[in-house]
């Protein structure tokens, strides 16, 4: 008997399914998939009915002892939207998996899959190489298959690659036979990790038009789409596949609640969302950051930080040893107030405190004996500079231990009690950061300063110091990733639950800070009470330098698939005559900060003009939507205005003239007649063109008004 759930409009989810030969047919506008249950649970059959395109073309990969028989019938339910559920339980040996597919009733063409394993045995069982996936056969073994050399592979959101500028677009031919790389430490030269595997937030599979976006989504644990080369079967070494969709551990081992389960344990992976697109790598973008901002990762409505000021650059003791003597020498309220009158003449709105403000390194104490009483500094800034108050506050893994309690430092597994090295001015890798003794009292400390006045708390130093054998501190035998990341979304929580208003920078939670992102991007954020903005990948240091290495082309794309608002400060002693870096990172980083004083006075004078246009254009920045024509031409959107800034960049060594063109739609403007000024323009039917003269190594500013 065939059940067939409605009628054959396929712009409607639909599910048929034929109880006699136990295959169902799951079909969302123009995306179809084929479940065989007879034998095994077998999702074997991925394909765009439109293109004709076939996505999966072999049997579903079960990376288990036993590969799952089906328990019982799958069960088929619909809700008032239409939106369509089907779930398969089965048994894999002692294992239960679980194998959820929905249908949305109000997106066509998308299909997202969630696995949960569970032990309902009496034995502990190691699940740690469990994985599972959707097949392609990409290769018969004597050659590639018939339309391989067209397709590629997109990393979403990091198209560029944050640690060495790479282009991560890739052909089938490299994903099958490349190894692939990531980095557990803040530098690439440090911790390199190989694997066989490639792990992405979402992947962009396009090819002439078409696309598929396979992305995944754990609000809980550390998850990445992940694609694996494959051989084909065990009497071929040449014949490949690919394995992509499902779940998996990668990296470190993440997630790591998938290692083992208890008995009557389980865990569940994260969503996978598969849609079918038309358009290629720039499409499916748009469609992640649709479907991030619907989870929750938006800009603020109002969102509108002060610019800060960084004393940073120009402080002695940041590029010298940080010790009790250099503090006491360089970082006393006269120094302060040298940094807050350049502050001023740039227009910036906020003094950032790098490290030096405390007693001790992130001892998050107050250094009254240097710098006054907080609350006389906060009232300070307000009534001669009209600027607000921002602070460094790195988490464990970055403080002086000696400012903590003893018992929230991490013992090793002999039950020895970390302690920091002789002269050791770097104070890293001692405290506990899932103790509950160091979790107490930084968060009391924390909500002092927000109680004096602090506006802004920055999380850096948030990497993962290592194991911890302490078993008065609450968490596991040893400290695992994720209890690290949860200790930092509670500390987040409780500061902003009596201070709400009160903006957090977050550093990557695993590697922070760094270049290396290994945590997704997403993660934490959304959540009650978490971070508000990112961390711009530490391109503070050599900002002019990680522009023309394309390093920081990743903000390029990260602002293409995410709208959390990024904070980065920025060192303009390296800027050149045409002010270059600071509208790169104007452009990019929706909270922006400053330092430093460039010993050309000409490239000074040039900075500060080009600040009274980006102040007077501020709501652009923190605020617009951003759209990309391209790696060097950024459209910020007031779409309510109808109006919208252009910041168009140069990176030959020459005087080059553009000619861009574009339509209003591709900026999010409706059409109508348009005004701008900064370059010459033609209006063709309905296309603008622009003609843009722009310096070597520059950057042309643009504003577009539709009328």
């Amino acid at each position: 008997m065939t059940t067939q759930s409605n009628d054959l409009n396929i712009s409607k989810p639909s599910v048929s399914y034929d109880e006699q030969n136990g295959q169902l047919v799951l079909t969302n506008g123009r995306l179809e998939m084929i479940v065989e249950t007879q034998g095994r649970l077998n999702p074997l059959h991925l394909r765009d009915l439109q293109s004709r395109r076939v996505y999966a073309d072999d049997s579903y990969a079960w990376l288990c002892e036993n590969q799952p028989q089906l328990i019982g019938k799958p069960s088929i339910t619909t809700e008032d939207n239409g939106t369509y559920k089907v779930v398969f339980s089965s048994k894999a040996g002692e294992l239960g998996i679980e194998q959820i597919w929905t249908m949305p009733g109000d997106e066509t063409g998308v299909l997202t899959e969630v696995i949960r394993i569970y032990n309902p045995s009496l034995q502990t069982l190691d699940t740690s190489s469990f994985a599972c996936g959707f097949v392609k056969n990409v290769h018969d073994g004597n050659d590639w298959l018939p339309g391989m050399s067209q397709q590629r592979f997109c990393d979403v959101p990091y198209r560029r690659h944050p640690e060495t500028g790479e282009l991560n677009d890739y052909d089938i031919q490299q994903l099958a036979n490349q190894p692939n790389w990531f980095t557990t430490a803040r530098s690439p030269d440090y911790n390199i990790e190989y694997t066989s595997d490639w792990g992405a937030e979402g992947w962009a599979w396009y090819q002439e038009g078409n696309t598929l976006l396979i992305s995944k989504y754990n609000a809980n644990a550390m998850e990445w789409s992940l694609i694996s080369p494959m051989h084909k079967d065990e009497t071929s070494e040449t014949a490949k596949a690919l394995r992509f969709g499902g779940a998996g551990r990668w990296k470190l081992g993440d997630p790591e609640g998938a290692e083992k389960l208890l008995p009557g344990g389980e865990f569940s992976f994260g969503e996978t969302r598969y849609q079918i697109l038309d358009g290629e790598w720039k499409e499916a973008y748009s469609a992640f950051r649709q479907y991030t901002e619907r989870k929750g990762h938006i800009t603020p409505t109002g969102f509108n930080p002060p610019v800060h000021w960084n004393e940073l650059y120009d402080n002695l003791l940041w590029w010298i040893e940080d010790s009790q003597e250099n503090r006491h020498k360089y970082y006393q309220k006269s120094d302060m107030k040298l940094e807050a009158d350049k502050a001023k003449e740039f227009g910036c709105e906020c003094l950032y405190l790098d490290p030096g403000w405390d007693t001790s390194l992130s001892s998050n104490i107050w250094a009254n004996d240097r710098l006054g009483t907080q609350e006389s500094f906060v009232q300070w800034l307000k009534d001669e500079y009209n600027m607000k108050l921002a602070l460094h506050t790195p988490l464990a893994p970055w403080c002086d231990a000696g400012a903590y309690p003893e018992e929230a430092s991490r013992m090793d597994k002999n039950g020895q009690r970390l302690k920091h090295p002789a002269n050791d001015f770097l104070h890293i890798d001692v405290l506990c950061s899932g103790s509950s003794a160091y979790i107490e009292v930084k968060v009391e400390r924390l909500k002092e300063l927000c109680r004096k006045g602090a506006y802004f708390l920055m999380f850096d130093g948030s990497w993962f110091a290592g194991e911890c054998w302490d078993p008065a501190h609450g968490h596991s035998l040893p400290l695992k990733h994720q209890e690290h990341l949860d200790a930092i979304l509670l500390i987040t929580q409780r500061v902003h639950e009596e201070f709400p208003e009160v903006l957090i920078e977050q550093h990557d939670p695993m590697t922070g800070p760094g270049t290396p992102r290994y945590v997704p991007t997403y993660y934490m954020h959304g959540k009650p009470g978490s971070f508000d903005e990112l961390w711009g990948y530490e391109y503070m240091v050599e900002p002019l330098d990680d522009i023309i290495s394309r390093r920081a082309f990743s903000l390029y794309y990260a602002n293409l698939a995410y709208s959390i608002p990024i904070y980065l400060h920025i060192d303009l002693r390296k800027d050149n005559e045409n002010a270059l870096m600071f509208w790169w990172y104007a452009s990019t980083c929706r909270h922006l900060g400053i330092g430093g004083t460039h010993t050309n006075l000409k490239i000074g004078e040039t900075q500060k003009k080009a600040m009274q246009v980006y102040l007077s254009h501020k709501l652009f920045y923190a605020q617009g939507t951003f759209y990309g024509l391209d790696e060097t031409v950024h459209a910020h959107t007031l779409t309510e205005n109808g109006e919208c800034v252009i910041n168009i960049f140069n990176l030959e060594n020459k005087l080059v003239q553009r000619q861009i063109q574009f339509s209003l739609s591709e900026i999010g403007l409706t059409a109508g007649q348009v005004e701008i000024e900064g370059a010459a323009y033609k209006v063709i039917h309905d296309k603008i063109l622009l003609n843009a003269v722009i310096p070597a190594m520059g950057h042309k500013w643009v504003k577009l008004k539709v009328l």
